[in-house]
């Protein structure tokens, strides 16, 4: 929270800007949440993120995102990845 508030206030991002964390990237439990600066510390709280977590800010968090294919909405909120390393066996 005290990260974004920052961001918001001293380097001027738009409130709105995406943000997402990457929890535990590139292995087989890899977790994504994604939100922007307003939800992103409530959503990695009700998620427990926990390090080790990488913190990605601005419109290149777009790419992380899909649409729901009943609703055609953008997901946000916690999105479970999957990486190489995990079988489909």
């Amino acid at each position: 929270r005290e990260l974004t508030q920052r961001l918001i206030t001293l380097a001027g991002y738009p409130s709105k800007t995406p943000v997402a964390i990457v929890e535990k990237a590139g292995c087989p439990d890899q977790r994504t949440v994604v939100g922007d600066m307003e939800t992103i510390a409530d959503l990695a709280k009700k998620h427990n993120v926990k390090p080790p977590s990488t913190i990605v800010v601005g419109e290149v968090v777009n790419v992380l995102l899909e649409d729901d294919d009943v609703t055609g909405e953008t997901v946000t909120g916690l999105i479970q990845n999957c990486t190489a390393a995990t079988s489909f066996a």
